[in-house]
């Protein structure tokens, strides 16, 4: 990312004020790099698109597990040990975007 900014050199303020007047800001390029993980990866362009579809893909996993649990039960096998894990919510999602 480059931004411009406006910055008072030393030169310029000692040149400034030996000759009586106001000194002038000099137009500084800065640049930053950004390695944020959404930033880089956001294949969707937003990060509610992103965190959209990986809110989707957990409902689905959870979903799918549901089914196969039912499916183990209605087979006749135990399903005490069974697990589904809590669900993902949304705001956990806008957590780890940042």
């Amino acid at each position: 990312m480059s931004l411009y900014d406006l910055r008072y050199t030393h030169t310029g303020l000692h040149q400034a004020a030996r000759e009586g007047r106001r000194a002038a800001p000099a137009r500084t390029l800065r640049r930053i790099t950004s390695w944020q993980w959404m930033v880089l990866y956001c294949k969707k362009g937003s990060f509610s698109a992103e965190i959209t579809a990986a809110e989707r893909r957990a409902r689905l996993q959870g979903r799918l597990a549901a089914r196969r649990i039912r499916a183990l039960h209605r087979a006749g096998h135990g399903v005490d040990d069974a697990d589904i894990p809590p669900v993902r919510h949304r705001h956990g999602g806008l957590e780890d975007a940042w």
